[in-house]
């Protein structure tokens, strides 16, 4: 026996794989016998199959749909993480390992099935913590077989998973449940994070390393990899469909639909036939969901979302969602929602290769249309799918047009359920029905003002406060007058009511609960102006932190977090000294004063306004409301001037690295534990604690190690700089919004621009607008510093067609033109859409000398270049405006058509002449080139429109030539002197006469001679200078 033991105490340690099944049997043997039953059928379903995300949302779905009767409250989307973790995993098993991950996925969904209803919220707490760093990589299948380290890390991580759901499996079947919530914050649930915590590192770096190879060792691998037959098949398969999916859309659809969801449930639609007649209607269909503001729209449709992801579904129907933001600006497009939408649809497509080589062969790029037209083309005429989709209407109208054109084309190609929200306004109820007349067998849903539901929301939401200690009451009775209060003035309003009942949190006496009570503000404008004044608490220099909290929050094009909000709030616009000493020690304390307007995300720990609504209060003009006013224009200035003082922070320097390895110097051992220390808050705390009971420790001054390495050490990492991702990613598209008014610091934006490896604009059309920012706003140093950074191309165009030159020479930016032409890449004859005018035809017209020379010197650009609408010149807008400086360059140039006729047949000299121009007359004679006869499309000559007007100055300028037909005669059969009498113009008459060849008895058509024309027009003077005239 004892030779036993010693041989096994000597043999090889077991392999992680055999360990994992050892722990998997362990968790089995633990069950319940109904949880065996359970548990045995999921692994048996699994092992035909690997688990999709459609499983994930399953079993969200489950465990909220089982605990709803108990609590308002939705706690399945906490575990989502953690479980496409588990289901990533999965996957990587069934393609490398034989499926043997299914069973921990079915250990894992298993547990929280089991889970007490009683302590769930603190069981998905935990889970969802752990869930935050929990490994998920798209690539991680295609990763696995490449590293025989990835795969053990991989497998010692869920061994672990396994204990720990082997540990919280046995504190639900604990007797003592009611030491169960003490427990879940032993030392063995502390042990089991801090063990998964350092194994997701582990994995990290092993990922990292390995989509860091170069490409001879890709080559390698794919060489290995190519000997596996079938399993290499496997990969190919899903990179093609990675690479699919990918191109359709990398935006995060699940997040958004996380947080509303656990906002709340509602059973209200279960109840309605119009909805069971939508979700079983064999062919496509239409359900609109319509409710006032703050009626707990998005609540229903994310409760949609769980009820149609429910079993009775059918596992391969598959169940698409959609949730718009107003502070994600990037979810108000069409292309980003019609995009998620074929990305979740193809994901039901086992082989994508058709796919793939269809986008190869045509189309290299996705826009809206080709994402459509993918879609019609791959999506099966049999299939059938839900989209559940939220927020329209915070989309633009042009967005929204786009994107309801190509939802109700999807109807037409496959059984295609959509189902949208829509705001309910006085007045809209026409819209709604035109809306509802677009889609394919539309059914209306619209909340009433009476919601039932209400009542159980206030008192849910009531009872958890007071539960949680948020709501503290000296008169138990209280309750129910807060319930009656809140109930009988909701209006149906759940966002009101619950604003109402945080309003309520933070007042201190019964006395002032009872006050506020009395008093309720009657809608939501009232209730946000009223949280913003409570939470200043009397201290009205906390307007400022408000303005510009909500300020940053409004201008970010995505949610900030809390540490990257920290770090904003900390900087001094203007003050480009990184004084680490000014870093807020706690951000949640001043997020405070904003009160329940903000919402920090439990798991994304993203600050985020606490509705759509509150921007639209908050620029509606509420500086006597509040104290303060807001703008989306004061909001992005706010945001440039904080990212670009920031940026201009002296620790970023070239010295900056992401990774930083200090030397392993014994000496310097002390310093860098203590940094290590510091990164962590509740670290920071305990040190400072340690500091105060020990005054002084003679061995060690740890305070100077400190104090330098408060200065040195975020020098070394930017990962200690939370807000540099942000403001390097965005700052070039938050220069796009910034208006001509808005007071910006132009040297700290174009210092930022050219020291800092900032990233260009996400798009074409954003790098083309950035351009067009800088020329609008006449910031040469700044279009120099894109163009050298190289962030932008020079002939961008804007939506308008109009590139940076056309731009800069229309506002008579001289400097910025010159710029411009010195890159030798710009178009120099690059036309707008409308006009079809090129810079040369703006800048002549606006009579922009400099810019016209600028041009002209170039020796490139088309000088007798049309426009669109009138077929004009350069030469003829400037005749026409009296620019005669620059008539004169053009003249100049002795290669400009002195003839050319616009679309009404006047050449210049036409148009100089009607205009009374007499300088740029004389020019154009002066050239000798001019036709002074030419006639125009209704037979006018240039001497018969000056005559016309009585321009004096011109009409001798004409005559003196001697070449001019003082007897033309136009299509009515007018000369100068019929046009000159009939508008009395006495001096150019007696200048016509004088030349002693005109015709004073000349007849037009009407058979009428100048001095008919005098008479008729009952011009006296005229009368009788003709009539002399002619007596003599």
């Amino acid at each position: 026996m004892a030779n036993i033991t010693k041989s096994l105490l000597n043999a090889a340690p077991l392999k992680p794989e055999i360990r994992l099944q050892q722990a998997i049997s362990q968790y089995e043997a633990d069950l319940t016998n109904e949880q065996r039953v359970i548990f045995r059928a999921e692994k048996s379903l699994l092992a035909k199959s690997p688990p999709g995300q459609h499983d994930v949302l399953r079993l969200t779905a489950e465990i909220d749909n089982r605990y709803q009767k108990k609590t308002n409250r939705c706690f399945g989307p906490r575990i989502t993480n953690f479980l496409h973790a588990i289901q990533h995993f999965a996957a990587v098993g069934d393609v490398m390992v034989g499926g043997s991950q299914n069973i921990i996925a079915c250990s894992v969904w298993t547990l929280a099935i089991a889970a007490h209803g009683k302590y769930l919220e603190r069981i998905s707490m935990f889970i969802m913590q752990i869930g935050r760093s929990a490994p998920r990589y798209q690539s991680m299948a295609l990763l696995y077989s490449h590293s025989k380290s990835l795969q053990s890390s991989l497998t010692e991580y869920y061994i672990i998973v396994v204990h720990l759901c082997r540990r919280l499996l046995r504190l639900t079947q604990n007797s003592l449940l009611k030491n169960f919530v003490s427990t879940l914050d032993d030392s063995n649930l502390n042990t089991f994070r801090s063990q998964l915590e350092q194994w997701e590192k582990i994995i990290k770096e092993e990922v990292n390393l390995l989509m860091a190879k170069d490409v001879h060792g890709m080559r390698q691998m794919r060489s290995f990899t190519a000997r596996n037959g079938e399993s290499n098949l496997r990969r190919r398969k899903l990179s093609t469909k990675l690479r699919v999916l990918n191109s359709c859309s990398m935006y995060d659809h699940e997040t958004t639909w996380k947080q509303i969801r656990k906002l709340g449930s509602t059973t209200l639609y279960r109840e309605r036939v119009e909805y069971e007649k939508w979700k079983c209607q064999p062919n496509s269909s239409a359900l609109m969901c319509a409710g006032k503001l703050g009626s707990g729209k998005s609540v229903l449709l994310a409760d949609i979302v769980g009820d149609l992801s429910m079993p009775t579904q059918g596992k391969n129907t598959p169940v698409a969602f959609f949730f718009c933001r107003h502070d994600i600006k990037e979810s108000l497009k069409a292309q980003t929602v019609i995009g998620s939408l074929a990305r979740q649809l193809l994901r039901h497509i086992s082989d994508l290769g058709e796919v793939a080589e269809y986008l190869d062969e045509n189309l290299p790029s996705l826009d809206v249309e080709n994402l459509f037209d993918l879609l019609s083309r791959f999506v099966s005429p049999a299939s059938k799918a839900y989209f559940v989709l939220d927020g329209l209407d915070e989309c633009k109208t042009n967005e929204r047009t786009v994107l309801m054109k190509y939802l109700c084309e999807l109807q037409k190609h496959f059984d295609f359920h959509l189902c949208i929200s829509l705001r309910l306004e006085p007045g809209n109820l026409d819209t709604l029905d035109a809306q509802k007349q677009r889609f394919l067998n539309t059914n209306m849903i619209l909340i009433p003002e009476d919601n039932p539901e209400i009542e159980q929301f206030i008192e849910s939401e009531l009872e958890c406060r007071i539960k949680s200690g948020k709501l503290n009451l000296g008169d138990p009775s209280l309750s129910l007058e807060i319930y009656d209060a809140l109930v009988g003035r909701s209006q149906g309003m759940f966002l009101w009511a619950a604003l109402q009942l945080d309003t309520l949190c933070a007042l201190r006496t019964d006395d002032a609960i009872r006050h506020a009570l009395n008093n309720l503000p009657k809608d939501l404008p009232d209730t946000f102006a009223r949280i913003l004044r409570q939470s200043r608490d009397g201290a009205d220099d906390i307007k400022y932190d408000q303005k510009r909290i909500l300020e940053l929050i409004i201008a970010a094009h995505r949610p900030l977090t809390t540490e990257e909000l920290r770090e904003a709030l900390s900087v001094v616009p203007g003050d480009t000294v990184w004084r680490p000493e000014r870093l807020l020690n706690d951000v949640m304390p001043v997020l405070a004063c904003c009160g329940s307007l903000i919402i920090v995300d439990e798991e994304e720990q993203t600050v985020r306004l606490g509705h759509h609504s509150i921007q639209q209060f908050l620029f509606s003009g509420i500086e006597q409301m509040v104290g303060f006013d807001c703008s989306i224009e004061y909001a992005n200035s706010t945001m440039v001037n904080t990212i670009a003082t920031y940026l201009n922070y002296g620790v970023f320097g070239t010295q900056l690295t992401r990774h930083f390895i200090p030397q392993m110097q014994l000496a310097s051992a002390s310093s860098r534990i203590v940094a290590a220390t510091l990164q962590s808050s509740s670290n920071r705390r305990a040190l400072a604690l340690k500091f105060l009971k020990s005054k002084r420790v003679p061995e060690l001054d740890v305070r100077k190690t400190l104090a330098s390495l408060k200065y040195a050490n975020t020098r070394q990492s930017i990962d200690n700089f939370q807000f540099y991702a942000y403001a390097k990613s965005f700052f070039l598209e938050h220069i796009l919004t910034i208006s001509e008014k808005m007071s910006i610091k132009y040297k700290l934006v174009v210092k930022a621009v050219r020291e800092r490896s900032i990233d260009g604009p996400k798009t074409s059309e954003n790098r083309a607008n950035l351009l067009q920012f800088a020329t609008k706003q006449g910031q040469t140093s700044l279009l120099q510093a894109l163009i050298d950074a190289g962030k932008l191309e020079v002939n961008g165009e804007d939506t308008d067609g109009w590139t940076p030159l056309i731009w800069a020479a229309r506002n008579r930016h001289e400097a910025l033109v010159k710029l411009l032409l010195d890159t030798g890449k710009v178009e120099i004859d690059a036309r707008d859409k409308y006009n079809n005018r090129t810079p040369l035809l703006y800048a002549a017209q606006h009579g922009h000398e400099a810019v016209v020379k600028l041009l002209l010197d170039t020796g490139k650009v088309d000088i007798d270049v049309r426009d669109k609408h009138n077929s004009r010149t350069p030469l003829s807008w400037a005749v026409m405006y009296g620019h005669d400086a620059i008539v004169k360059l053009l003249l100049d140039t002795n290669e400009v058509d002195v003839n050319v006729k616009d679309d009404l047949g006047r050449t210049p000299l036409f148009l100089a002449a009607s205009h009374g121009h007499k300088v740029i007359v004389k020019l154009l004679l002066d050239t000798n080139k001019v036709d002074v006869n030419a006639k125009d499309n209704i037979g006018r000559t240039t001497l018969l429109w000056a005559a016309m007007d009585g321009h004096n100055g011109t009409v001798k300028l004409l005559l003196n030539t001697n070449k001019v037909n003082v007897n033309a005669k136009d299509d009515n059969g007018r000369t100068p002197l019929s046009w000159a009498a009939a508008g009395g113009y006495e001096a150019t008459v007696k200048l016509l006469l004088d030349t002693g060849e005109v015709d004073v008895d000349a007849t037009d058509n009407d058979n009428r001679t100048p001095l008919g024309w005098a008479i008729w027009c009952r011009k006296e003077a005229m009368v009788k200078l003709l009539s002399s005239y002619t007596i003599a």
